[in-house]
C-alpha cells in the first residue's frame, strides 16, 4: 500500500507543476513586473521569439572571423522539432537560418496586421514542422520562463450587495486572456510604469525607445474586462478596491482544448456558439457568468465573445488553404488589417499570432483574394538541401545502424543524388563567382550542385583556390545563399526518398558484403527506371559523383600504404643535393647524413623519378641534376648548414612525398598475390604470404581503420574495390 501512496503522492507532485495555475494578487503581479520586467512584459509575439531563442539558441558561426560574414549560422534546431516528438521534422541550414530571422522580426515590432504563410510542396514536412513548433511553444509554456499571465476578476458579492453577508467570491475569467498590465487605462500607463520601474533605468528605456514594446501603449483590454473596469469603478469609487478584485493568472495554452492555440484542418467545418446547448448564432457566452454580472451591473456588461477571443494573445493556426479554411482566411481579413472583429455589436480585439500552411495549389486562393495578398509573409519550407539532414531523416526513421551496413560516405552520396533532383542546373550567381569549374573536376560537378549543398549547409569548402575564398564576398553569398529559396521545389519529395532508400537497403543490404557506390549505381541506373532517373537526376552528375568518391578513396587507400617515414626522405633527398655536384662513379660521404653514397645512374634515376613523378632517360636524369645543382648552389649560399630550411629543400620533400604516395600502388596491383592476400586477411591462409606483403596489407587496413573510419570488412572491401574497379589506372 506505501507503493501506491508514494506512487500517488509523486503523480500529484509532478502534475501540480504543470497543470496548477498560479494566481496572484494583481500587487503581487506588479512586484513580479518589477523584478522581471523582460519576462513578465511580453506580447505573443516576444512570447514565440523566447522560446525559439530558448530551444534553437545563438547558432555556430563556422567562420567568426571572416569579415565577409553574412551571418549564416548553423542552427540546432532539435530542442524545437525533434526531441519528444512522435513524427520529428529536420530542419537544414538554409531552412533554419530563414526561421529564425522570422522570429527575430516578430521581436523587433514586425508583428501585427501578418499572417506567416509556410508554403511548400507536398511531402516536404510542412505539417510535423507546424505540430512539433506548437508542441514546443505549449511545453515553453509550462515552465516559468515561459510563463505570461491573464486578468481574472475574483468578486466579492457583498462589495455590490450590502445586505449579502457570505463574502461569496464570484470568479469571472477573461476570455480574451488580456494581460493585466493593460487593465491600466492608457492614458496613465506611461507615468505608471516610469514610476514603476523608475530603479531600472535600462529596462526603462527599452520599453518607452523599442518598438518591441509599442503594444504596451497602444494595446487595450477586451470590451467585457474594460466595461467590468469602469462599472466596478463607479459603484465602488474607489480604485484600490477595483484592482483588488484582479487576478493574474498564468495563461495555459492547450491546443487539444482551442485554448492559447486553435488550430483548424481544411475539413473542420465552423461551429457557432452555444449556450447550455442551443445555437447563439456567431458567438459564445457563459449563462451563469451572465447572471453574475447582470446581478452586479445589470445590462452594462455583456458576456460575450468569439471563438477569436480564445486565441487573442495565443497563436492561430490553418492547416492549408482549401476548402472550410478558404471561408476562414477570408473572415480573417478585417481582423488581420484592423486588429478589431465585431461581436454583435462590440469590438473584440484579436491580437494573435497567425499562421497558415499552404501547398502551391493554395496560391490560387490568394489571388482572389488580392486585399490579403499584402497581408502574408511566406517563409518557403522546401525539400531538403544539405545531405547531412537528409540523413538525420533516415537514421531518425530506420535507426542509426543502418550506417553499419555502408562503407563510408556511400550512404552520404546516397542523399546527395536525391538532393540533387531537387535543384536547378543553372545557378546565376555560381557562374559570376566561378566561371569555369574545370579546375574542380576531382572536388565537384559540371553544375557545381555538390559545391552549392556545401555552401548552403554553411561550409565554404577547403579545397577551393585562396582566390575564388576571396571572391566569395558577402554579396556574392547573399546572391547564393538566396539561390536556395527557388530550389527544393521539385524531384525526389521527402516521402519519395524515404521510400527509395528503403527499397536501395532491403535490395543490397542482405548477405554479408556491405553496400558501396556500385550499388548505388546500379540502383539508380536500374532499378528506379529510366525515365525517372533521367526526369529527376541531372545530367552526368551520377558518373560524376562515382569519379569523386572513387578519386577519394583511391587516395585514402594509397595514404593507408604509404610506408615511408619522413626521416628516410629526408636522407634520400639530402644524399641526391649533394650527389648531383659530384661526377658519375664517384663514391662519397654526405656531410648532411654521413651515409656512403656511390653517384651511379640508376642512384640519379631513381630519386629523379620520385622528384619528377614520372620514369625519366638518362637524358631527362643528367638535366635534372643538373638544374637541381645549381638551385643547390644558391640555397647553399643563403641558408649554409640550415639547408633543411631552404624552399628548395621544402618543395622538393612535398614533391616526393606526393609522386610516391601517388605510385605507392603501383606495384602492388600488379602482384596477383596481393588481391588474394586481402581476401585471405583474417583466416589462416593468409599466414601461407610473403611476410613483406603482410607487413604492408596489415599496415594498409589498420589505417583505413584509424585514419579514415573503415570497419575490418569496410577496410578489406575499399582494398578490393579499388583493384576490382582497376582505378589505379583510371586515375593514373
Amino acid at each position: 500500500m506505501s507503493y501506491i501512496r508514494d506512487a500517488l503522492t509523486q503523480l500529484s507532485t509532478e502534475i501540480e507543476k504543470t497543470e496548477k495555475r498560479t494566481v496572484m494578487s494583481f500587487e503581487k503581479y506588479l512586484e513580479a513586473l518589477q523584478k522581471e520586467p523582460r519576462r513578465i512584459l511580453r506580447n505573443i509575439f516576444q512570447l514565440y521569439y523566447d522560446m525559439v531563442k530558448q530551444y534553437v539558441g545563438e547558432g555556430v558561426n563556422e567562420y567568426p572571423d571572416d569579415p565577409e560574414s553574412i551571418g549564416f549560422v548553423k542552427y540546432d534546431c532539435s530542442k524545437l522539432f525533434i526531441e519528444g516528438a512522435d513524427n520529428p521534422f529536420f530542419a537544414d541550414t538554409l531552412f533554419a537560418n530563414r526561421f529564425v530571422r522570422q522570429a527575430e522580426s516578430l521581436q523587433h515590432g514586425v508583428q501585427q496586421n501578418q499572417i506567416y504563410a509556410y508554403d511548400g510542396p507536398s511531402g516536404c514536412g510542412k505539417s510535423m514542422f507546424l505540430n512539433n513548433l506548437l508542441r514546443s511553444f505549449q511545453a515553453y509554456t509550462n515552465t516559468k520562463e515561459g510563463q505570461s499571465y491573464e486578468i481574472l476578476w475574483e468578486f466579492d458579492e457583498q462589495l455590490f450587495d450590502s445586505k449579502n453577508d457570505s463574502h461569496q467570491k464570484a470568479i469571472i475569467p477573461c476570455p480574451s486572456h488580456d494581460y493585466p498590465i493593460l487593465i491600466i487605462p492608457k492614458e496613465s500607463r506611461v507615468e505608471f510604469l516610469k514610476t514603476l520601474l523608475k530603479d531600472d533605468a535600462a529596462m526603462t528605456e527599452l520599453i518607452f525607445k523599442d518598438k518591441e514594446y509599442e503594444w504596451l501603449f497602444n494595446g487595450d483590454v477586451c470590451a467585457i474586462c474594460k466595461a467590468i473596469f469602469h462599472s466596478s469603478l463607479e459603484q465602488l469609487g474607489s480604485l484600490e478596491s477595483v484592482l483588488r478584485m484582479i487576478k493574474a493568472r498564468t495563461i495555459k495554452f492547450d491546443r487539444r482544448l482551442g485554448e492559447g492555440i486553435s488550430v483548424f484542418n481544411p475539413g473542420d467545418r465552423p461551429v457557432f456558439g452555444v449556450v447550455d446547448g442551443k445555437p447563439l448564432g456567431g458567438y459564445f457566452t457563459n449563462a451563469h457568468i451572465q447572471e453574475k454580472l447582470n446581478q452586479f451591473f445589470g445590462i452594462d456588461v455583456r458576456y460575450i465573445y468569439s471563438s477569436l477571443a480564445k486565441t487573442n494573445n495565443g497563436i492561430y493556426v490553418l492547416m492549408d488553404v482549401k476548402l472550410y479554411n478558404e471561408e476562414r482566411l477570408q473572415e480573417l481579413h478585417n481582423v488581420i488589417s484592423e486588429g478589431v472583429h465585431k461581436v454583435s455589436d462590440m469590438e473584440e480585439q484579436v491580437n494573435s499570432l497567425f499562421f497558415a500552411l499552404m501547398n502551391p495549389e493554395d496560391k490560387k486562393v490568394m489571388e482572389k483574394m488580392e486585399s490579403l495578398q499584402g497581408r502574408m509573409q511566406y517563409n518557403k519550407i522546401p525539400y531538403v538541401l544539405e545531405p547531412n539532414t537528409e540523413l538525420n531523416i533516415y537514421r531518425s526513421i530506420f535507426g542509426k545502424k543502418i550506417e553499419e551496413k555502408f562503407l563510408p560516405r556511400v550512404l552520404k552520396n546516397f542523399a546527395k543524388v536525391l538532393i540533387s533532383s531537387r535543384m536547378n542546373a543553372e545557378c546565376k550567381p555560381l557562374q559570376e563567382w566561378i566561371p569555369s569549374l574545370d579546375k574542380y573536376k576531382r572536388c565537384c560537378d559540371e553544375n557545381g550542385l555538390l559545391l552549392r549543398m556545401e555552401i548552403y549547409s554553411g561550409v565554404i569548402p577547403d579545397w577551393l583556390t585562396e582566390e575564388d575564398k576571396k571572391k566569395f564576398d558577402a554579396p556574392r553569398r547573399r546572391a547564393l545563399i538566396a539561390e536556395g529559396e527557388y530550389e527544393g521545389t521539385k524531384g525526389f519529395s521527402g516521402r519519395e526518398s524515404i521510400k527509395l532508400f528503403s527499397e536501395l537497403y532491403s535490395r543490397y543490404s542482405i548477405g554479408g558484403q556491405l553496400i558501396n557506390m556500385e550499388h548505388v549505381t546500379d540502383f539508380f541506373k536500374h532499378k528506379i527506371g529510366r525515365d525517372r532517373r533521367n526526369e529527376n537526376i541531372p545530367k552526368n552528375f551520377l558518373a560524376s559523383l562515382v569519379d569523386l568518391y572513387e578519386y577519394r578513396v583511391l587516395n585514402e587507400v594509397k595514404e593507408s600504404l604509404y610506408f615511408y617515414n619522413t626521416d628516410r626522405i629526408s636522407r634520400d633527398i639530402l644524399n641526391y643535393f649533394f650527389a648531383v655536384n659530384h661526377d658519375l662513379g664517384s663514391k662519397l660521404i654526405c656531410p648532411y647524413t654521413q651515409e656512403e653514397i656511390v653517384v651511379t645512374m640508376d642512384f640519379l634515376k631513381l630519386t629523379a623519378s620520385r622528384i619528377s613523378g614520372k620514369e625519366l632517360s638518362d637524358r631527362d636524369t643528367l638535366a635534372l641534376a643538373e638544374e637541381i645543382q645549381k638551385k643547390y648552389a644558391i640555397a647553399v649560399s643563403r641558408y649554409g648548414d640550415r639547408l633543411m630550411e631552404s624552399e628548395l629543400y621544402q618543395d622538393t620533400f612535398n614533391t616526393y612525398v606526393k609522386n610516391v604516395k601517388e605510385k605507392v600502388l603501383e606495384p602492388f596491383v600488379k602482384n596477383p598475390n596481393f588481391r588474394s592476400a586481402i581476401q585471405a586477411f583474417g583466416t589462416s591462409e593468409f599466414e601461407s604470404f610473403d611476410t613483406r606483403l603482410r607487413e604492408h596489407i596489415i599496415y594498409m587496413l589498420n589505417n583505413l581503420r584509424n585514419k579514415f573510419g573503415y570497419t575490418e570488412q569496410g577496410a578489406k572491401e575499399i582494398s578490393l574495390y579499388i583493384i576490382d574497379k582497376n582505378l589505379v589506372e583510371k586515375f593514373s
